[in-house]
């Protein structure tokens, strides 16, 4: 059988390439004659380790592939790997338009999966917003597989194919720790890339203290860079026997299998909530002055994985599609106006089901 190889791209941002995953895998469960090359930064290559026929191709755009010359260069690293019968650009933006050129410009068929850009800025601008739900970005990727000829039907979480070695590592780490599990394990993502998306910080030991006022849990920490922990070692200082920090300790893969293992996910819109969302264990994501109806919410779950004001309440949510550092009405009452009491029922009412 004559493997049709195809060729993606998605550079960023982590949650994008993330979200990539579902549709790739059932991409190669549903086209057994396909073969998959993701092109992406070598940070989230991890992603799609293991999974049948894809293989990655780490491409550093900041240092060894920059600028026009950078994709030029890239081009040809590409095209010694091999011929393909297919450049899907599931990017679109600048770099990703010299390299798609460059591949059609020599032959190669190329498909553009639709970024849906106009309809996200009507959802995002300050007057006459159009708050149509819109397609999940999973669903565009699998879209534009089905324009270029390849339909399918999206498989059930969990997406991640993790071998054995990674759950023994994760399962030795929790040993070392002297962790077993005979109480409920919480695991939470407190931060994102921009202030309109996080939750008040403040609020977490007032979650975490509701919580434990009523069951026993264990409170797993996900995240990095040194504000973030320090933060979670506030938290740990608190409370020293129920908080876990996984983050800067355990790597990308590791830091999946341990999710697997959690009753839960508190998290922010961020790259954690789309990991435990695909890892396929709950969610409870917070919203602010991004909206999950854009197309970024936690994929295949429902109402109950996301807590948000309501736009009557606010009509300015969202003011932005993909988060910003000010907020246009002043105070981000978007995240205030939850309560760590509210996230709390939410969490034990999940719990509980």
């Amino acid at each position: 059988m004559s493997l049709k190889k195809i060729l993606i791209v998605r550079f960023s941002a982590m949650g994008d390439v993330a979200l990539l995953v579902p549709a790739v895998k059932s991409l190669t469960a549903a086209h057994p004659d396909v073969e998959v090359t993701v092109v992406t930064r070598p940070k989230f290559a991890p992603f799609f380790y293991d999974l049948e026929r894809v293989i990655t191709f780490p491409a550093d755009i900041d240092y060894t592939y920059t600028g026009i010359f950078g994709m030029r260069d890239l081009f040809r690293a590409l095209v010694k790997k091999g011929d393909y019968d297919l450049f899907i650009d599931m990017h679109s933006n600048i770099r990703t338009v010299i390299l798609r050129t460059l591949f059609k410009m020599f032959g190669t068929r190329v498909i553009v999966f639709d970024k849906g850009r106009k309809e996200k800025k009507a959802w995002a601008r300050k007057d006459n917003k159009i708050t149509r739900p819109l397609i999940h970005t999973v669903e565009r990727y699998r879209r534009a597989f089905e324009k270029a000829g390849f339909p399918f039907t999206l498989l059930n979480p969990p997406y991640f194919s993790l071998n054995d070695s990674l759950y023994a590592a994760a399962s030795d780490w929790l040993t070392q720790k002297k962790l077993q599990k005979n109480e409920r394990w919480i695991g939470i993502a407190p931060f994102a890339m921009h202030v309109s998306k996080i939750w008040p910080v403040e609020n977490y030991a007032e979650v975490i203290r509701n919580i434990l006022e009523r069951t026993d849990a264990k409170f797993f920490m996900f995240g990095g860079g040194e504000k973030e922990v320090r933060f979670f070692e506030s938290l740990q200082k608190q409370f020293p026997d129920k908080i876990v920090i996984a983050a800067g300790v355990l790597k990308l893969r590791q830091e999946m299998a341990l999710m697997q293992q959690l009753d839960l996910m508190l998290s922010v819109d961020s790259s954690n909530m789309h990991l435990a969302t695909l890892a396929g264990i709950p969610v409870l994501s917070i919203w602010g002055g991004t909206h999950p109806d854009v197309g970024f919410g936690p994929f295949k779950k429902g109402a109950d994985s996301v807590m948000q004001i309501s736009r009557d309440e606010l009509p300015c949510r969202p003011c932005s599609v993909y988060g910003r550092e000010t907020c246009p009405v002043g105070g981000f009452p978007c995240q205030t106006r939850i309560t760590a009491a509210m996230v709390a029922q939410r969490i034990l009412g999940r719990l509980n089901n």
